[in-house]
């Protein structure tokens, strides 16, 4: 008899948490949620929707980027859909390696530049020992996923393996989920800002995510001008020794009465879009 009760007990439990979760998995499949982590001095992006997700960039830190993916991944949930590595700096990959490594990853998306780093070796052994999906990032290039979609804006070619410093070769991706939309820009600087812009290409967004943490060789008046963003996010660490973000920069979002959010005095900034016709609200989490 005890040994019944104890089995009705566990289907009862099993019963009532399989319909939690399928309320959590349904109601966040309505929303689009796309989060800048607080990783430090370095780059990193979670877009989540439904079961979907997509990474941009993963941070100087391994252990900081788990982290941060259990914090906002379900735990049942060990699957990455698309990784988009911007370019091969440290402060973009590293943190990426640890991430293939515990969790699944669909497939790949950025350029050939290389670097000769030993994290820059780590990352490529990691994709060709997973057999990993690698695909060049072009513009033009998209991703869709539950009514909404990333365009890739740079590069504008293939990247030259050998090219060395490849910040104006990161790639720049802007996403639209109804009313809303995001720009990506990694770590370019004005060149490729002002190409972007030569290209013709929609940049006018509601949120900017700052390039190069805020470096004065990025976020031009003239991009700026294009974009007309209502908030800018600036991934950065505190106290860090580049000087970031530098006053050029600030100055030039408030003359535009741009909002400036950073993750290195807000924590993570999440952004949460109910649905397509109404704008996305975010709420920073430290």
């Amino acid at each position: 008899m005890l040994n019944r009760k104890l089995y009705l007990i566990t289907l009862a439990v099993l019963a009532v948490l399989s319909l939690y979760f399928s309320y959590q998995i349904y109601t966040d499949a309505s929303r689009l949620q796309v989060v800048f982590l607080d990783v430090g001095q370095g780059d990193s992006i979670l877009i989540q929707k439904g079961t979907r997700q997509i990474l941009i960039d993963g941070g100087p830190s391994g252990k900081v980027e788990l982290a941060k993916l259990g914090k906002y991944l379900p735990y049942f949930d060990r699957e990455i859909d698309v990784v988009i590595a911007t370019h091969p700096d440290k402060d973009h990959i590293a943190g990426l390696v640890e991430a293939a490594r515990n969790y699944r990853i669909g497939k790949v998306l950025t350029t050939a530049a290389g670097k000769d780093t030993q994290v820059y070796k780590e990352w490529k052994d990691i994709l060709d020992y997973n057999k990993i999906e690698t695909l060049e990032a072009l513009r033009g290039d998209r991703i869709s996923f539950e009514g909404a979609e990333i365009k890739i804006l740079n590069p504008e070619a293939p990247v030259d393996p050998a090219i060395g410093e490849a910040n104006n070769e990161s790639v720049v991706a802007r996403l639209d989920y109804g009313e809303n939309s995001f720009l990506f820009t990694g770590d370019i600087e004005s060149p490729a800002e002002n190409k972007i812009i030569a290209s013709g290409e929609d940049i006018d967004v509601d949120v900017l995510k700052v390039a190069h943490h805020g470096s004065k060789y990025s976020t031009s008046g003239v991009f700026l001008d294009k974009v007309t963003p209502k908030d800018a996010v600036i991934s950065v660490g505190k106290n860090n020794s580049y000087g970031h973000p530098t006053q050029v920069v600030l100055e030039a979002l408030k003359e535009r009465n741009i909002d400036i959010l950073r993750t290195d005095e807000k924590g993570d900034i999440i952004f949460k879009c109910g649905n397509q016709n109404a704008k996305c609200q975010f709420i920073t989490q430290k």
